[in-house]
């Protein structure tokens, strides 16, 4: 039976305790269910993103072994926050929650919270404060649910993935590309188009009385002219305008729209590949190009969906470049495969990779 991990989470912390949530940072009760409402999913989001890879799946899965989420932070929270034996323990989750969004965001914790900020209205330090207080619920939860079920990563990633809906319905505007999860099917909405207004009547009577007097005049008038006789006008085509029609042809050619942003961009994401893959040298250095590789596919995936749209010789011409970059890239990769334990930690990062390319380069 499936569940819905949002609706789950917020009926166990809605009501009295998310209000005591809000007031360790400073927010009332409305403020607080506001935070929250934007943020549960944007934590659950950057979990799905960690745990689409193997690498992913199992570092959350080697968190969630700990004891700090075996479910107890959820039993013991109503006594943290309201003055019993644990009190106090909101700087301890506190930290917790910040270990948890590094390991989840990296180096967009600030900006994340910036755009929760935009959002709720609560600023960006309380919204981080936020995020770092719910953050260890979530993971309180996820760690009871995989005791409870026996699961393994492969199990909790599934679980992860099964909220997608619930998750992509819920998230604030414009975290889905902030978080990467364009390549897990999960794009931000487009505004919805405002409707063209309507035209204006004018009220009092038929709209198109007013036509009645025009329309008299205008028979007077020809009755007029015609009673004096037609004068001579000349024939339409001996009439000179000054202009040569032969010379006008309309321009129907369709612009590369976005040609040069998207090849622009698409340089510095290999650049950046190649950059992260030079330094690595060994198993531990390989290990720490993982993310932020994992960080350049999700970007990969935004660009491959802006290539989509342009017209085929667009397309042709932005192709033939991703080919040209992603040359470099497999040399660099033939190396470091050499390199005892290198290819089983990089390899499905790089499938990844490859993945996305094969939008630009099919044969990739």
């Amino acid at each position: 039976m499936s569940i819905n991990i949002l609706d789950l989470l917020k009926g166990q912390l809605g009501g009295a305790l998310i209000g005591q949530l809000g007031k360790q940072v400073g927010l009332d009760s409305n403020q607080a269910k506001s935070g929250m409402d934007a943020i549960l999913p944007s934590i659950l989001g950057g979990l799905m993103k960690k745990a689409s890879t193997p690498q992913g799946a199992d570092s959350l899965n080697d968190m969630l072994d700990q004891d700090d989420y075996s479910g107890s932070l959820l039993e013991k929270l109503p006594g943290m926050l309201g003055g019993g034996s644990d009190s106090g323990g909101s700087s301890m989750m506190t930290n917790l929650g910040m270990t948890v969004l590094s390991s989840l965001f990296g180096d967009k914790v600030a900006s994340i919270a910036g755009m929760l900020a935009k959002v709720t209205g609560i600023g960006s330090d309380k919204s981080t404060s936020m995020m770092a207080l719910l953050a260890p619920l979530v993971m309180s939860f996820l760690g009871a649910k995989k005791r409870a079920d026996g699961l393994d990563a492969g199990g909790m990633a599934s679980l992860l993935m099964s909220q997608k809906d619930s998750v992509a319905s819920s998230l604030p505007p414009g975290m889905a590309g902030a978080l990467g999860l364009g390549d897990l099917g999960i794009t931000d909405k487009a505004p919805a188009a405002r409707p063209a207004p309507a035209p204006a009547q004018k009220s009092g009577g038929s709209g198109l009385a007013w036509l009645l007097p025009l329309l008299i005049l205008g028979g007077l008038a020809a009755w007029f002219l015609m009673s004096r006789g037609k004068p001579d006008l000349p024939a339409v085509n001996d009439i000179d305008l000054g202009v040569d029609v032969g010379d006008i042809t309309p321009d129907v050619s369709l612009p590369d729209v976005g040609v040069p942003d998207l090849t622009s961009n698409l340089t510095g994401m290999f650049d950046q590949y190649k950059a992260t893959l030079t330094d690595v040298t060994d198993e531990a250095s390989a290990k720490l190009a993982v993310p932020k590789m994992e960080e350049y596919n999700g970007k990969l995936g935004g660009m491959a969906e802006m290539f989509k749209k342009l017209p085929a010789a667009a397309q042709s011409t932005v192709g033939g470049k991703a080919e040209e970059l992603l040359a470099p890239i497999q040399a660099i990769l033939d190396k470091l495969y050499a390199i005892p334990g290198v290819q089983a930690i990089l390899e499905p990062v790089v499938t990844s990779m490859l993945d996305k390319v094969k939008a630009f380069v099919p044969s990739a």
